[in-house]
Parts: structure tokens; sequence; C-alpha cells
């Protein structure tokens, strides 16, 4: 059984403590009303929720110069004092609610580090402008509503709309790696009747993620082609054993894909990018530790090993106590009267070794430290090779 240094770390976490995983849905934008329509650095309201404070830049790029809030639009919770610090580029900018609202800044002023803020109380959605820059779409909003992040992009269970009816390897899940820097798929796996298939035939990443689709040699020519408008298209179809193809994303969303010849087989697979889900690897809320067969009985080694010296030092230390008292000599003299008195000889001479006497504790402290340190060195190894990008033979 071979067992990389990523499981080998799930696994021990997984025996120390283990995190329930736990869903959440995308939040939902709000309404704006058109609002942000002529707003060119509007793309989604960044949720700030959780945060006692939150900064916004006056004069960010965008909208043809810097005649910008940055970010356009926040979501907090209410008791969140929102501050506005002034770029210095644009020119002279204001904060100022858009109609009846708590927002004013003052006449416009364009000195760099400036800052103005409001503590919002009240729930509800709050638009307001740099009253010289409007027309030019210098527009923001600050949503204030109860609640806690959820994860970006897709929700837990995505809708694909009827995509793998007829996929005969997917039960349902989606395979959650967010966190994870790279995926591998497999490509030609069993399913469908044959080795037509992509395993797992759908999975959850994090923008930024890399995911290569590896062939298995099985089943013909496959290639690995988006559905409509998407970002994959390995090319004609392969058979070669061991041929990858890699693509990073970025983008939050669901990318469906097939492979050609086999597409009416079933042949069929789905990457969702989006942020970690609440209680997942990564996520916010715990940590979610699925073990496998092989990661159980690693992790049961790993407590074994590192809990035998302290079960051996208890025994040990039970034993010693238990047993009794070596007799001395006043103790036999008094058993067997007078020991009659012999003509000593002269003695070889000797040397005598000591030692001390034996301390378990002390050497269960000294095996359990041997075990800390090996522990040490697995964590220093992930952090060379995972995060560093180097690769440690070990």
């Amino acid at each position: 059984m071979t067992v990389g240094r990523r499981q080998f770390l799930t696994a021990t976490a997984g025996a120390a403590a283990l995190g329930v995983a736990g869903t959440a849905s995308a939040q939902s934008e709000p309404d704006y009303g058109g609002w942000f329509d002529n707003v060119s650095n509007y793309d989604e309201t960044v949720d700030k929720r959780g945060q006692d404070t939150v900064e916004i830049t006056v004069g960010a790029e965008g909208n043809n110069g810097a005649y910008a809030f940055g970010p356009a639009a926040v979501r907090v919770n209410p008791g969140t004092e929102v501050v506005w610090k002034w770029s210095g580029n644009g020119g002279g900018h204001n904060v100022v609610s858009d109609g009846d609202g708590p927002l004013d800044s003052g006449s416009p002023v364009s000195e760099s580090g400036t800052t103005y803020s409001h503590t919002f109380e009240n729930k509800g959605t709050f638009k307001y402008v740099c009253t010289p820059h409007k027309s030019l779409g210098m527009k923001g909003a600050v949503v204030v509503e109860e609640g806690t992040p959820g994860p970006k992009g897709p929700p837990a269970k995505p809708d694909y709309g009827g995509w793998f009816s007829g996929v005969s390897n997917f039960d349902g899940n989606t395979v959650d790696k967010t966190g994870s820097d790279s995926v591998e798929i497999t490509v030609g796996a069993e399913g469908n009747n044959g080795a037509y298939a992509f395993d797992p035939p759908a999975v959850r990443v994090t923008p930024g993620t890399k995911v290569t689709w590896k062939w298995s040699g099985n089943g013909g020519g496959h290639n690995v082609v988006s559905d409509g408008d998407g970002p994959l298209d390995s090319g004609d179809p392969v058979s070669d054993s061991g041929t990858t193809y890699s693509h990073t994303f970025e983008e939050y969303g669901i990318n469906k894909y097939v492979c050609t010849p086999h597409k009416s087989l079933g042949m069929k697979g789905a990457v969702v990018v989006g942020g970690p889900l609440e209680g997942a690897s990564g996520g916010e809320g715990g940590t979610d530790v699925e073990l496998s067969g092989p990661g159980w009985l690693l992790a049961g080694s790993v407590l074994a090993a590192f809990f035998s010296p302290l079960l051996l030092a208890a025994v040990m230390r039970r034993r010693y106590r238990e047993r009794p008292p070596e007799p001395t000599d006043s103790d036999l003299e008094r058993a067997s009267g007078p020991t009659p008195v012999e003509e000593a000889t002269e003695p070889e001479p000797a040397v005598e070794v000591g030692h001390d006497e034996f301390d378990p504790w002390g050497t269960a402290s000294l095996v359990a430290a041997y075990f800390v340190l090996i522990a040490l060195l697995w964590v220093f190894m992930y952090f060379v090779e995972f995060l560093g990008r180097v690769s440690v033979i070990g």
C-alpha cells in the first residue's frame, strides 16, 4: 500500500479529531434595480460579513479612469463600521447617499489617505455615489443583513440539469477537491458498459486549481471537450496510455465536458469551480476528514506507535511496585541464626560496573520524543513538497 504525505497527514489529523461536513447554498445576488448598469468594476457583491470593519477605496480604477469605489458593492452585518479611504487619484471625490440615506462625507476632496466612516446598524441596501462622477459610473452599495459568508460559486449540490442522466458511474455526489493545488481525472475509466467514463465524473475545485486528465489506454480513442462554449479542448481522440491534458480553472461556475466519440454512451463529466464548502477541508466551520480503509489503518498504526511506549512504561512501573523487596543480611540472620565465621580467603580483584536504576518514565519520554520528531519531519516535508513545489524523497 502506497500512502502519500497528504494522505498521511489527513489520516493523522482524522485520528485526532473528525469534523462534520456541512452544506451551504450560494448567496444570491441582491436586486439593485439597474443601479450598476454602467459601473465597469461591478462584478458581484463582496461578502464581508463577520468583519467588524470593512474598507472601501475611493478613487479605485474603473469607469475609464480612477472613478470607482473598490469594491463597488459589499455585504456586511449590522453593527459593522465601513471606512472609505481616498486613493488620491481621479480628482475630488465624496461619498453621498443616493436619495434619503445616512451617508454624506461633505464636499469632494482629493487628498490621499482621507477617510470617512459610518457604522450601519439597520438592515437594508444603501446606495451611494460620488456626486462629481456619478454620470461616469462612480456608484456603490452597502448591503446590511444577518448571517455569515457562504461558499462562493455553485452550491454544495449543483443542479446539473439532467447532464448525468445515463452516466453509470455518477452516484449523485460531487467529489470535493477544494483546497487542492492539482486534481487528476482518469480518462477511460470503467463505466457505461466499458471503459467509457471519466473518474471521478464530477469534482469541485477552488479557482486556480490545475485539473489534469490522464488517459488509461482503455476504451479506444478519447478526448476532453467542453459541452457548448467552454475552455476545454484536448484535440482529436487519442488512446495512448499516460497521455495527459491539463487546464487551470480561474472562473466560478460549472464546466461540463464530454468525450465526443462516446458522448452517446454516457462519457460525460463536470468540473465545478467554487469556494470551499462550510466544514470541508479548506473551508470555514471545521475540518471534514474522510478516511478510507487504508487511511483508518494508517491512523490506527500512528496512534498505536505513539502510545505504546507509555503503555509499556505503565506496565513496567506497576510490576516494579508489586515486586517484593529483596531480603537484607539482617533478615537472613534472624531467620537462620548466627552464621558460622569462616576464615576469609583473599578475593580476586574485581571491578563493579554501576548503573542507574531503570527509569520507565524517562525511557517512555525519550521514545515519545522520537515519534514527535518523526511527525515534525513529515510535516516539514509536506510544506516543502506541496507548498514549496519542491520534490522530496522520503
